[in-house]
């Protein structure tokens, strides 16, 4: 009765990992979490790599991209670079949220709309493409 009670553990387990190893929601993971698609997307991010449709890669090493996502739904995104000596910095303030399904980020700046579809969203990484088929790769700050 032990070995029968330790296989029907051992299989519910099995079926149980398989199970979530394969319901991944976004294509590059991550499979399983504990934490809530907001609570990991709230915060700072930078951008570490962007790659256009064309498999360009572009990013200025003296050219810095940061978005933050509040638990409110307010956005901003904040570009940094120097030219000829010079610092530059702007800022642009929206708001945020998820799409029903939780696979697009739909951001609205100056009542401009744009969508993000996820494909990766951890605590430290997040990767979308933007509507112009642009890859995004940023870290957490």
């Amino acid at each position: 009765m032990k070995s029968i009670s330790r296989n029907i553990l051992m299989g519910a387990a099995l079926v149980t990992i398989l199970n979530f190893n394969s319901c991944k929601k976004y294509e590059d993971g991550p499979g399983f979490t504990l934490k809530s698609a907001k609570g990991r997307l709230v915060g700072e991010w930078e951008v570490v790599k962007m790659t256009d449709s064309d498999g360009f890669s572009y990013l200025d090493s003296d050219y810095d991209l940061e978005l933050e996502f509040d638990k409110d739904g307010d956005f901003s995104f904040t570009t940094a670079y120097s030219y000829g000596g010079s610092s530059y910095s702007y800022s642009y303030n929206g708001e945020w949220e998820f799409s029903s399904d939780k696979e697009e980020i739909e951001v609205e700046i100056s009542g401009e709309k744009i969508d993000w579809k996820i494909k990766k969203l951890t605590n430290k990484e997040l990767w979308f493409e933007d509507e112009e088929g642009t890859e995004w790769e940023l870290e957490a700050i």
